[in-house]
């Protein structure tokens, strides 16, 4: 069929049902053609639209999933995480422990930071904690993971040695562990911990030479010996009011002020857990408690730094 004969025209005769004028259509053969050309291609816009709106569909439904299983992996790493966070946690206990144990064994300087057991244990590797653990970063997360796995397994294999330098040293040095105070010389509610703080009466910011415990007990709780030693001071002290002093190993010595009386006398032995005195609240205090010092030539240390119960 030649291209011109497609332009060229059919006559289709109407007539009426009943009588009428009698009309005559022209159609051009070439618009069946486009009709049908139309059609299909109207037919295959449908079916390629449906197709592709079916594969929408399923990516859409894939990516969901994707992304519940992506969330799903986030909060297992964030849990691991979190129990990573715990494990240091709990390791830093144990090296906290480390070091007051240094300090009963007579090995203080090992204890002090810059010391060469610092260089040993290689402290100051990656940690994992409230700061880090960001659910939106999770590359950065994992990242700090791996490091703080790292750095944990290596302070674990340093404590070890760590542990099997002071059982030598403990058992060499007994009566340096029994003559150092190293329990709490009565149970109670710490009120006032050592170091600057406002002081109750003056109401200024003064330094606190060691702990104020609150018994559950009140008034007239035992208090007990934290360790071997010897009696150098009982009485009056001023603003400490009825007060004991003993004396341990070497030159450390221990102070217990407030009281409402004492059971031992100057010279006597005590051992460690023997009743000395009861709580009270002579001198300046605003209620029954311990006013406990740990003192090392005379200068005051954080009695929590040497207290393992």
């Amino acid at each position: 069929m030649k291209l011109r004969e497609l332009f060229t025209c059919y006559q289709v005769l109407v007539y009426p049902e009943r009588d009428g004028e009698c009309r005559t259509l022209r159609v051009r053969r070439i618009l069946p053609l486009l009709f049908v050309l139309l059609f299909f291609g109207l037919a295959v816009s449908f079916g390629s639209m449906t197709a592709s709106a079916l594969w929408q569909h399923d990516q859409r439904a894939e990516l969901h999933e994707l992304e519940k299983q992506r969330m799903r992996q986030r909060l297992v790493i964030i849990a691991k995480a979190r129990m990573l966070m715990g494990l240091q946690n709990d390791f830093d206990r144990i090296d906290d422990f480390c070091n007051k144990l240094l300090v009963m064994a007579d090995m203080a300087d090992m204890a002090e930071p810059g010391q060469d057991w610092d260089n040993f244990t290689g402290s100051g590797g990656p940690v994992v904690n409230s700061m880090t653990l960001s659910p939106y970063d999770t590359r950065k997360l994992l990242r700090n993971m791996q490091g703080a796995v790292t750095a944990l397994n290596r302070d674990v294999l340093d404590g070890e040695v760590l542990q099997q330098i002071i059982l030598g040293k403990v058992r060499k040095n007994k009566h340096v562990l029994d003559s150092t105070p190293s329990v709490w010389p009565v149970k109670g509610r710490v009120t006032s911990g050592f170091g600057m703080r406002n002081h109750p009466f003056d109401r200024k910011y003064k330094f606190h030479r060691g702990i104020d415990i609150v018994p559950a007990g009140g008034r007239g709780t035992p208090i007990h010996a934290p360790a071997n030693g010897v009696v150098i001071f009982t009485g009056w002290d001023g603003g400490f009011g009825l007060s004991l002093i003993i004396q341990h190993h070497g030159n450390i010595s221990t102070r217990y002020a407030h009281l409402k009386s004492v059971d031992v006398k100057v010279g006597d032995a005590v051992r460690r857990d023997d009743v000395i005195a009861r709580v009270g609240n002579s001198g300046r205090s605003t209620g029954p408690h311990l006013h406990y010092e740990v003192m090392v030539a005379g200068k005051p240390q954080n009695p929590q730094k040497y207290i393992l119960n």
